[in-house]
């Protein structure tokens, strides 16, 4: 299957603008060579981004298997190859990457685990978490914890689609969107 080529091409590191030549040499995907286009909001995103990805409470884990499921819900390749690679990085298995495709009622995960994968869902759905998924979620988290997954989704829900409209080809080598499973 031959891939459509992208609506905004990435910028080379060499051709960005001045102002974000230093982000693109510490974050040089595609993605951001796409941001740089916009240097003033690649910019003021980026100071929202980093620490929502690096500096939030949630356990690495945590993090990544709440990122799988808005890629996989949001059916963003870029996403979900660039963070199956991060989740392997942080210990996670090819089991674990793929139950995120799952329902949140699949065995495979904790309790815990799949509150958060509810959680996604919920706020995907009704732009918030439901009542039942926040109880679930509030027996193990904090408040602080809760902030920093809404915030998680919220980010992640933004590069999907921004990477899913701007046509941002998936980085080489990494896995593949799974297809649709329940």
């Amino acid at each position: 299957m031959s891939r459509k080529p992208p609506r905004v091409p990435p910028l080379e590191v060499s051709d960005a603008p001045d102002g974000v030549k230093a982000i693109l040499e510490k974050w040089p995907y595609r993605l951001h060579r796409t941001l740089a286009h916009s240097p003033k909001l690649m910019k003021a995103w980026m100071v929202f981004a980093e620490p929502v990805l690096l500096e939030s409470s949630l356990s690495d884990r945590d993090r990544e298997i709440t990122i799988l499921r808005v890629a996989w819900n949001t059916r963003s390749a870029y996403e979900w190859g660039m963070h199956a690679m991060v989740a392997r990085r942080v210990g996670m298995s090819d089991e674990d990457i793929a139950a995120a495709t799952k329902a949140p009622e699949a065995t495979h995960y904790t309790a815990h685990e799949q509150a958060l994968l509810t959680a996604v869902d919920d706020i995907m759905r009704d732009w918030r978490i439901g009542d039942e998924s926040w109880a679930a979620l509030a027996e193990t988290y904090s408040d602080q914890n809760m902030v920093d997954l809404v915030l998680l989704v919220g980010e992640f829900l933004l590069v999907a689609l921004t990477l899913n409209s701007l046509g941002v080809e998936p980085e080489d080598g990494l896995d593949p969107l799974p297809n649709a499973q329940t």
